[in-house]
């Protein structure tokens, strides 16, 4: 049972308690975990949105295809996050998702989402928490990137993936991995690829980060913070009091 715990019921965990029962129930539908390489494609523009994955552990990103072929990156899944959930209500995919590391995931057929809605009311809320939460980091990286220069751009991006691997208990304290590319950042952040370089440079140079071949290093996480207008209360798992019913 200690492998389902790892996948979406620690997800859920997050936002509710989770008796034995909702424990159980998950367990009960969610299909073993698997093993997959980096570059694995999860799902495709188009198709239909059969299933959600939990990583279980691995970095994943999701994109969309321009018309020379090139990926535009839209999104960054780290450990613990519920991939494919704002598609579901949806007929098929809108994007297009690869593993950019070697993981595992736990595939949930989306079928089985009326049984769960139907049974457990806190689980249905659970899964809505973890979609708007999803949502409201694309959203806050979107009124980054559209409100401010490179450097707050790249201060910003910086503390998300920071708060979001100690969100999952992750050491980040003597820096993180970041296994996507300067041009797959560069997509993300709106900036070319020799800017991304030469203003993290200037972060480095002002004490801020450090970026090294394998690591992404927060040096003054006040000033980071302020550079980037970074609140980091919007990562709090915490629902509203008003839907905390049960």
């Amino acid at each position: 049972m200690d492998h389902y715990k790892s996948c979406v019921t620690q997800n859920l965990s997050h936002h509710i308690d989770l008796n034995d029962e909702d424990v159980r129930l998950l367990a009960e539908l969610e299909e073993d975990p698997t093993n997959v390489k980096k570059h694995t494609e999860l799902w495709e523009t188009g198709r239909a949105a059969e299933k959600l994955y939990t990583l279980r552990s691995g970095w994943a990103f999701a994109f969309r295809r321009n018309e020379d072929g090139s990926r535009q990156v839209m999104d960054i899944y780290v450990p613990g996050d519920v991939l494919g959930i704002r598609d579901v209500t949806f007929e098929h995919h809108y994007t297009s998702a690869c593993m950019l590391t070697d993981g595992i995931i736990c595939p949930f057929p989306t079928e089985r989402l009326h049984y769960i809605f139907g049974r457990s009311p806190k689980l249905a809320m659970g899964l809505h928490a973890a979609a708007a939460r999803q949502q409201m980091i694309i959203m806050d990286r979107l009124v980054n990137v559209l409100s401010h220069d490179a450097k707050a751009r790249i201060a910003h991006f910086t503390l998300e993936i920071y708060y979001r691997l100690k969100r999952i208990g992750a050491d980040v304290e003597n820096g993180y991995g970041l296994p996507i590319t300067q041009k797959q950042i560069s997509m993300l952040l709106g900036i070319s690829e020799v800017h991304l370089s030469r203003t993290m440079s200037e972060l480095e140079e002002m004490g801020l980060l450090r970026k090294t071949r394998k690591k992404l290093q927060v040096l003054d996480i006040d000033r980071l913070s302020e550079l980037a207008r970074f609140t980091p209360d919007r990562f709090n798992d915490e629902l509203n009091p008003l839907l905390q019913t049960w």
